[in-house]
């Protein structure tokens, strides 16, 4: 599948996780261009990962009463 610049930003904004990679990887001034399509599909994995961690974190009902 072939990536340019315009469709991966397209693809990010999709979704809230392609929206923090997309965010994260403007604020420290990357190329769009620059960026491997594998390295864009390891963060977001990791976003999602750290997505479900934070969901599951405020559903625990042993964390609630704190």
């Amino acid at each position: 599948m072939s990536f340019n610049s315009n469709n991966l930003e397209n693809q990010l904004l999709e979704s809230a996780a392609g929206q923090a990679v997309y965010d994260s990887l403007v604020q420290a001034n990357v190329n769009l261009q620059t960026v491997s399509v594998e390295l864009v599909k390891q963060m977001l994995v990791a976003e999602c990962r750290y997505r479900r961690t934070l969901s599951f974190l405020d559903s625990s009902p042993s964390l609630a009463a704190c």
